[in-house]
């Protein structure tokens, strides 16, 4: 595997996490980075990756285990089963969780576990993988549904396995996103690399030292959605409020915005948990959201010719 081609400088932002800096000067349709991925879980991919996800269906049909969705464990369990757990702990559970309030909880983690571990059982997975605890796997979940992007190939929407399964790179993960993003990637199958290769060029002039983000939205989705609407989507499936230019600019301060909703979550629990039932299901939205998600779990869009829905 060729080692991929870096722009980019990773560093810790406070208050942002680690974010991704141009290395040098680029001039617009540049190629700022490429690199293969390090992790496809993606069902249009490999046929391996089909017959464990249909593997999971079949357990979730049988009603052995409490009620889960199949294709949003079956990133970390490919994972688990291509790259074992020495890379699992070491590169994967570096990258993003988002907010640790927001992981499930010891008893939830516990229960989803449940799924690795009739993997286990059924040798879908190494048996070595009894040795990661609830808490490594629902990280490793969150990781992969944060970070990992859609892929499908040849598969077309409505034909099965569409939709299902991500696709993980190293460096990538690390660029974070914004509604008007100076960089544009692409999605592609190589064959020499036998694997999927992703190819990220610069959409304006940068400068060394300028941050770089990508939009995890496809363009025309961005644009089309209202400016609140973008950022609830953002929040819902990403698990971030955007306070990018543009967000700033058409939807206010986003610090401001979150301090708001915590003082109103706050005001909820003075008030008491039935009035606050009532008004947090009267603002619910469904799962799956415009962004069409299969399994919740969108992934990034590729703006290629492997585009997400």
């Amino acid at each position: 595997m060729a080692p991929p081609m870096l722009g980019i400088d990773t560093r810790e932002v406070p208050g942002c996490g680690v974010a991704a800096f141009a290395a040098r000067d680029f001039a617009p349709g540049e190629v700022v980075l490429e690199e293969s991925a390090v992790l496809v879980s993606a069902v249009a991919c490999n046929p391996s990756n089909r017959e464990l996800w249909q593997a999971l269906v079949r357990e979730e049909r049988s009603r052995r285990l409490p009620a889960f969705q199949p294709a949003g464990h079956l990133g970390a369990l490919c994972a688990l089963r291509d790259l074992g757990l020495a890379t699992c702990r070491g590169k994967l559970l570096t990258k993003c969780v988002g907010p640790e309030e927001a992981l499930p909880s010891p008893q939830d983690a516990k229960r989803e576990a449940q799924v690795l571990r009739a993997a286990i059982r059924e040798g879908l997975v190494p048996h070595s993988s009894s040795a990661f605890s609830p808490d490594e796997y629902a990280r490793l979940r969150r990781v992969i549904q944060l970070n990992g992007f859609r892929f499908n190939a040849n598969v077309r929407e409505g034909q099965t396995g569409y939709d299902i399964g991500e696709v993980l790179f190293d460096n990538v993960s690390r660029i974070n996103h914004s509604c008007e993003p100076n960089l544009v990637f692409n999605l592609s199958w190589n064959e020499v690399s036998n694997t999927v290769h992703i190819r990220v060029e610069a959409l304006s002039h940068l400068r060394q030292g300028d941050e770089v983000n990508i939009s995890y939205m496809p363009e025309e989705t961005r644009q089309k959605l209202p400016p609140l609407e973008r950022r609830r989507q953002l929040q819902q499936h990403w698990l971030f409020t955007c306070g990018c230019v543009k967000c700033f600019t058409e939807c206010g301060d986003a610090a401001a915005e979150e301090r708001a909703a915590a003082e109103k979550q706050k005001l909820l629990a003075a008030v008491g948990d039935d009035w606050a039932g009532v008004k947090a299901g009267a603002a619910a939205v469904p799962q799956r959201g415009a962004l069409g998600a299969r399994d919740n779990s969108p992934g990034r869009y590729s703006s290629g010719s492997s585009s997400k829905d």
